[in-house]
């Protein structure tokens, strides 16, 4: 997954004098620790890789991946050394950085998201020599690269390949395959901005899951925090533009909720694959919702200066919220918004489309509140007109809508007995009966 190539430092020229650096090079850490890990055929690294497709690789550790240090990496000043000298005359660094088994396993959760300190230290070492450097990452989890990643002109994350992980990440570097993998996670630019940072580790056993409906993408956005890289964010040798966005909503009783139709088109001079992503969001929505929640995506490959029709449909059932006094899934109507691009902080190209909604369907109680009534729409109408037949001011009309319905009867002029708030609760909760038997399409 590339995350990074200003100046098109990669992919690289078989002929490039190559510093490779970083035992991770040489000895990959290609799986997970405890019940995941299994006995693969082979094994291969990205040195050997690395040295098949170059004419001029020389190699340095850099650091040890021993039980020794903090992350795991015995440090040597030695190895550092020889770091510094190999990437002094080279014409790009790989820098293989990564986190060692020990750093990520199951039975505990990580207490940091830093790399190893003798990784980063030796990096900052090379960076002062040589400012052409790609980081390789091989990690299980997210870390926090805003330590670096403004430093370096490349970053290839490679997460955990696997046995062929060696071959796999050659392939890249070297542009036999362009790159599209997207992050299924946002990277943040320090622990403290994630959504659980108030609420966890808890206390004892118990955590509290304080974050509702902001998980991930959607807690940054909601709070415009600067992150790294955004969810759905990943680079690729070639570049891709979007054009001629239109959408329709389907109809109250459909599967279909709205569908977006655009152009994509590859405007560079390689090959590639694009994933287009559509976000969706509902502005003044009457619940807590996300400034945009991801609705659907296409994969599609492209040659050069090709154009193709990409259809996003998403299902109405995906548009709904649960609405907890309802018991039950309800579509907002109203003006949805919808936003295609390349990752969440990435918008494209964007339009607009009213949805209809699904009826009202709120049981009402003695307990609801009167501006509850008021919106319902069998009894709203009777209600609001009594109300506004009783001459009650802006001021009365606004404290009257938070007020339950029990008190109505005792509020002066309102038209409302008990005998009639009876009957208004009985008509209100039949219709609602009938209402909630009827088959819906999910």
């Amino acid at each position: 997954m590339l995350l990074k190539n200003d100046g098109g430092l990669l992919p690289l020229a078989p002929r490039t004098r190559l510093a490779v650096i970083g035992e991770l090079a040489r000895t990959p850490r290609f799986q997970g620790a405890g019940s995941s890990q299994i006995v693969p055929t082979q094994v291969d690294d990205a040195l050997t890789a690395i040295r098949d497709s170059a004419t001029d690789v020389v190699f340095a550790p850099g650091y040890g991946m021993g039980p020794g240090s903090a992350g795991g990496a015995s440090t040597d000043g030695a190895l550092a050394d020889e770091a510094v000298a190999a990437a002094r005359d080279a014409g790009v660094v790989l820098f293989f950085a990564g986190l060692p088994q020990s750093a990520e396993a199951e039975g505990r959760d990580r207490e940091h998201i830093e790399l190893p300190t003798d990784q980063l230290d030796v990096l900052d070492r090379v960076l002062a020599v040589n400012p052409r450097v790609v980081v390789v990452l091989s990690n299980g989890s997210v870390v926090r690269l805003s330590g670096f990643a403004d430093r370096v002109p490349a970053i290839v994350e490679g997460w955990l390949l696997g046995q062929a992980g060696g071959g796999a990440t050659a392939d890249v570097l070297f542009g036999r395959v362009n790159p599209s993998g997207r992050l299924a996670e946002t990277v943040p630019l320090r622990l403290r901005d994630t959504p659980t940072w108030t609420s966890f580790p808890g206390t004892g056993l118990h955590v509290t899951y304080g974050e509702g409906i902001f998980v991930g993408y959607r807690w940054y956005d909601a709070r415009d925090l600067a992150v790294q890289y955004p969810f759905g964010h990943g680079l690729s040798y070639t570049t891709f533009a979007y054009a001629d966005l239109t959408v329709t909503a389907g109809p109250a009783d459909g599967v279909v909720g709205l569908t977006a139709r655009l152009t994509v088109t590859n405007t560079g001079g390689v090959a590639g694959r694009e994933v287009v992503q559509c976000y969706v969001s509902v502005p003044g929505s009457a619940v807590p919702r996300a400034p945009r929640a991801l609705a659907a995506f296409a994969v599609i490959d492209l040659a050069p200066g090709e154009s193709r029709a990409v259809e996003l449909a998403v299902d109405r059932a995906d548009l709904a919220y649960w609405d907890v006094r309802a018991g039950r899934w309800h579509v907002e109507g109203g003006t949805y918004r919808v936003e295609v691009g390349a990752s969440s902080r990435d918008v494209r190209v964007a339009a607009e489309t009213a949805v209809p909604g699904d009826a009202v369907a709120t049981l009402l109680t003695p307990g609801s509140s009167v501006g509850e009534a008021m919106a319902h729409p069998v009894v709203g109408p009777v209600v609001t007109a009594l109300l506004r037949a009783a001459g009650l001011s802006d001021d009365v009309m606004i404290m009257t809508r938070a007020m339950p319905l029990e008190r109505l009867p005792y509020q002066p002029g309102s038209g409302v007995t008990h005998r009639r708030l009876r009957a208004l609760l009985a008509l209100a909760n039949s219709r609602l009966a009938a209402l909630l038997t009827r088959p819906r399409l999910r």
